[in-house]
């Protein structure tokens, strides 16, 4: 059971339910499967990262200017720093000592890293891939009962915390939050 003082406690497992049947978890020992849910509970909550098990691994707050990735231990593990530019979203990545940049326009952009996006932001169906074109991570959409979340398999482990920086850049964007499952 998930528990937040100003929420109460439900059934995470409920919110990753797919058409009538709980959603399998599958670890297949070379990636990490992770779940991002928007939180809402605080004013400066934005979301909670799950691991395969559905347990807590990451809080995203914005507690001022930058937005933060926490551990459960309430440590800082990441900082996302929106950077000004007009035309894009842009922002600054930090974590394990590493730092990259990332812009979001028409098209996605990684600098100081030679990442790239494959496939479509607007429907956060995406995967991140390497210069060598290997997949670093794969980022989907997950409708469920209690809202919409989000599935990101991050392939090198070392790479977590940055695949995890960049999702929640992406999920960010209130158009793409619009969109609702149609039934056809």
């Amino acid at each position: 059971m998930y528990r937040r003082e100003t929420c109460g406690t439900f059934d995470i497992r409920e919110f990753f339910r797919i058409s009538g049947t709980v959603l399998q978890i599958i670890f297949a020992g070379d990636f990490m499967k992770l779940f991002i849910k928007r939180d809402k509970t605080a004013d400066d909550s934005l979301f909670v990262v799950f691991d395969e098990v559905l347990n807590e691994k990451y809080y995203v707050t914005k507690p001022g200017s930058s937005i933060l990735i926490k551990d459960t231990g309430m440590n800082t593990v990441a900082k996302i720093k929106s950077l000004p530019l007009p035309s894009l979203r842009a922002y600054s990545l930090t974590a394990c000592g590493r730092n990259i940049k990332f812009f979001m326009g028409k098209k996605c952009y990684f600098y100081g890293t030679s990442w790239s996006i494959r496939g479509s932001i607007p429907e956060k169906s995406f995967d991140i891939i390497d210069g060598d074109n290997s997949i670093v991570a794969t980022h989907s959409r997950r409708f469920g009962k209690s809202g919409d979340g989000y599935e990101l398999n991050v392939y090198p482990e070392h790479c977590e915390l940055l695949c995890v920086a960049t999702a929640v850049c992406v999920n960010l964007g209130v158009t793409a939050d619009c969109l609702k499952p149609v039934t056809v």
